[in-house]
């Protein structure tokens, strides 16, 4: 991508751009270079919104894919984002991706602002992280691209009354959380497997897995907290949350290594698939008859 030396140069680029004729280039060089953790960490942080929904809960809940093949169901999200994101919606593989989650929502009687919520979350809970933890804030090109691009994602996926400007989909964003955020069963259920699927990344040393889960809490706003079934963090470890997160942000900007190279999901190892995956491999090994609205 041509991309200088130099700890602003992702972001001098992507100036010279359009957000939305070239909008999944900025997406991709802002979230290669400058934000990759960032990206990782706050669209995993997104899936606890969506599991504050009752609808969209009830459903994860009803497949079990959470419970039974958490890591995979991580695995196979974390691949079929990423393959449009870096690979680009006109590529074959972006191309193939999308027909891929088209095909695996289909067998489900999915509410289509349900549709439209989930994709507002990949717009605004990086915008939001990066605005609160990052080591720059991002730009408005920056913001509008990830607004333009999710919107081709949303189109190419068939879902219908999409806001048409950035505002307008954070309007229905916040709106539709003040609406529908609610505890249910199913949403605690989702939300505990997914704390499992995550513990398991950690090393197994005293302690750590509660911290970390303290420290997750201390992310999640307290709204999302109480619709998910989660406690209040300890205020020590929240406390101790920000702090670090704070502190990593003023060390990327004045001593960080700068990214001279692009950090891609897709060329990472994953634990689902050690040998490699094809793009059909991903998602759920078997799909269930598709269930009709009553």
């Amino acid at each position: 991508m041509g991309i200088m030396a130099d700890r602003f140069g992702a972001l001098k680029h992507i100036e010279t751009l359009d957000p939305e004729k070239n909008a999944h280039e900025i997406v991709a060089v802002s979230s290669a270079y400058d934000f990759a953790q960032d990206m990782e960490i706050s669209l995993g942080l997104a899936f606890f919104r969506t599991f504050a929904i009752p609808s969209i809960a009830k459903i994860l809940d009803e497949t079990k894919q959470f419970e039974k093949f958490g890591q995979k169901r991580y695995d196979d999200t974390a691949l079929l984002l990423a393959e449009f994101l870096e690979n680009g919606l006109d590529s074959d593989r972006g191309k193939e991706a999308i027909r891929r989650l088209n095909q695996i929502h289909r067998e489900y009687d999915i509410p289509n602002e349900d549709f439209v919520y989930t994709l507002t979350t990949f717009i605004f809970e990086p915008i939001r992280w990066i605005e609160r933890y990052g080591w720059r804030p991002l730009s408005e090109k920056e913001k509008l691209a990830a607004f333009y691009f999710w919107l081709r994602v949303g189109q190419m996926m068939g879902i219908k009354n999409l806001p048409k400007t950035y505002t307008a989909m954070e309007e229905f964003n916040i709106d539709f959380e003040k609406r529908n955020f609610r505890y249910t069963p199913e949403s605690g259920r989702v939300s505990r497997a997914t704390l499992e699927v995550l513990a398991g990344f950690l090393p197994k040393i005293p302690f750590l897995r509660d911290i970390t889960f303290e420290s997750i809490y201390a992310l999640l706003d307290k709204p999302l907290r109480r619709a998910v079934g989660f406690p209040d963090p300890n205020p020590a470890v929240a406390l101790a949350t920000e702090t670090l997160f704070k502190a990593r942000a003023v060390y990327l900007r004045y001593a960080g290594t700068v990214a001279t190279e692009p950090s891609y999901v897709t060329k990472r190892q994953f634990p689902s698939y050690p040998n490699g995956y094809s793009i059909a491999e991903l998602g759920p090994k078997t799909l269930p008859k598709r269930k009709q609205s009553a």
